[in-house]
């Protein structure tokens, strides 16, 4: 089996500024820098005579390339629910072309059940909180509330194998897929 997600990169340019957001919640997760991506579907546990397949069905999507931002930040579920925060997020500006892009992969690969469930939201991971975060969290969250990283060419997706290992996550890229200029 091999564990699959489909992503959007992040220019290595804007990865500084994102990186050095990751400090100050005691009770976080960061994301490691070379991980920092846009996940637009996790595939999850795929056989591997259905790679090939897979790999082709992608190759069809067809959708424009757009430009994207980071700004703002917020947290899953969202401030004021009564569960405690899970994960740190940025923003993403306009998130309509990403939508566009998960619509034209789902068109590709079938629904998603599991964005049928709770929806799409586009985002980009900071952190996940194994634990109830504390104050921190807060303070973070009305400091960075006006965050802007900037704007950039979004023209491929990817198709990611995850391999889990006691040191984390290892993200390994199967092919990548233009978008049309």
């Amino acid at each position: 089996m091999l564990r699959l997600f489909i992503a959007v990169d992040l220019p290595a340019e804007i990865r500084p500024a994102i990186v050095d957001l990751c400090q100050g919640i005691g009770a976080a997760r960061w994301v490691r820098p070379e991980q920092l991506h846009i996940t637009l579907r996790f595939l999850g546990d795929t056989p591997e005579d259905q790679l090939d397949d897979l790999r082709e069905r992608l190759r069809q999507v067809r959708a424009p390339g757009f430009e994207l931002a980071l700004r703002g930040t917020g947290v899953f579920p969202p401030a004021g629910d009564r569960k405690p925060a899970r994960v740190l997020w940025l923003g993403l500006d306009p998130p309509e072309p990403l939508r566009i892009l998960k619509i034209a992969v789902d068109t590709a690969l079938g629904p998603d059940p599991e964005a049928a469930k709770r929806g799409f939201s586009p985002h980009l991971t900071l952190a996940r909180f194994p634990i109830r975060p504390r104050h921190d969290l807060d303070r973070f969250l009305a400091d960075h509330a006006g965050f802007d990283g900037g704007r950039f060419l979004v023209g491929t997706f990817r198709l990611y194998r995850s391999t889990l290992r006691p040191a984390g996550a290892l993200h390994e890229i199967v092919e990548t897929y233009p978008l049309l200029a």
